[in-house]
């Protein structure tokens, strides 16, 4: 099985040219979503990959990531959850390649499992279908981290935490972080993890909150109690810590977590896992994605190029 996918993100596009699950060329440049107009997807398109078209012209197109987005090439709905292969096959949006050529918009996922809170996806999804896991918990850290229930292979439920966007802003845009200093001392991950396992527990223990925890961390830097080299890997251990906590609110204490990441970030969520008796099991965000995609040609219904 051989196919060519774009992995078009925010700020990166990637693309490659595949045979099952392994890479026979691929190519990358900065020209992500937000730094592209409105008709301009398709030249950028066309400029990286038109040599793998022209050489096989039947070979099955696949786009996945914020690509489907408003700020996207086409804005493509949200499947609803829980789904699988089946279904996300069936929310597919086609694009004009050209030359008689379509490619195929893979569709986010939206859930609702209430009724009234709403969380959605763009691309996890495909990294969820590809993480081996059938049943069992996913995490997918990031900007956004997503933790993702897997039952019967399909995207059951998940839940998305602001952990790396808020730790870039506090760090960059707040005073917060002011006074943080290099080269950074990464005993405070673990410190910051500490303050977020004592603001845990019944709703009747006396829990101080996140927001107070987070002015408290700046407070301990100019008063002197914490060194201004522990400030930024504390707040990195805090929110790392408070997702955690949330988390395993949210889907129950699992014996087992798959993460999908490169490291270091892996290394991060495997050392915060183990503190709450967590074993992990990790994965290439890349190798995920293929094997989702491979997992959607097969089990889909997709339609030929």
């Amino acid at each position: 099985m051989r196919f060519i996918v774009a992995d078009w993100g925010t700020s990166r596009f990637r693309a490659y040219r595949v045979e099952g699950e392994t890479i026979l060329d691929e190519i990358s440049s900065d020209e992500g979503v937000s730094a592209l107009q409105t008709g301009q997807h398709r030249d950028v398109f066309l400029r990286h990959c038109g040599e793998w078209l022209a050489a096989e012209p039947r070979l099955p197109v696949l786009l996945v990531g914020m690509v489907g987005s408003r700020e996207g090439w086409a804005m493509t709905p949200y499947v609803p959850c829980p789904a699988g292969p089946a279904e996300i096959a069936r929310g597919l949006v086609s694009v004009d390649l050209g030359q008689g050529r379509t490619g195929w918009i893979v569709p986010g996922l939206v859930d609702e499992p209430n009724g009234i809170d709403v969380d959605v996806m763009r691309g996890e999804e495909t990294l969820a279908l590809g993480s081996g896991i059938r049943d069992g918990l996913v995490c997918s850290p990031g900007t956004h981290p997503k933790w993702i229930a897997m039952r019967d292979g399909r995207v059951a439920h998940f839940c998305t935490y602001m952990t790396g966007e808020m730790y870039a802003l506090l760090c960059d845009h707040s005073m917060i972080g002011r006074p943080a200093a290099d080269p950074e001392d990464q005993t405070g991950f673990d410190l910051g993890l500490d303050a977020s396992e004592r603001n845990r527990g019944p709703s009747d223990d006396k829990r101080v909150g996140l927001l107070h925890l987070l002015f408290a961390a700046r407070a301990a830097v100019v008063a002197g109690r914490m060194s201004p080299n522990l400030l930024r890997p504390y707040l990195s251990g805090l929110l790392t810590g408070d997702e955690l906590n949330g988390a395993l609110s949210q889907f129950g204490h699992p014996t087992s977590v798959t993460i999908l990441a490169d490291p270091p970030r892996a290394a991060l969520y495997e050392r915060a896992l183990a503190r709450r008796g967590v074993e992990t099991l990790t994965r290439s965000p890349r190798e995920a994605l293929l094997a989702g995609l491979a997992r959607l040609l097969r089990e889909g219904s997709i339609p030929p190029a």
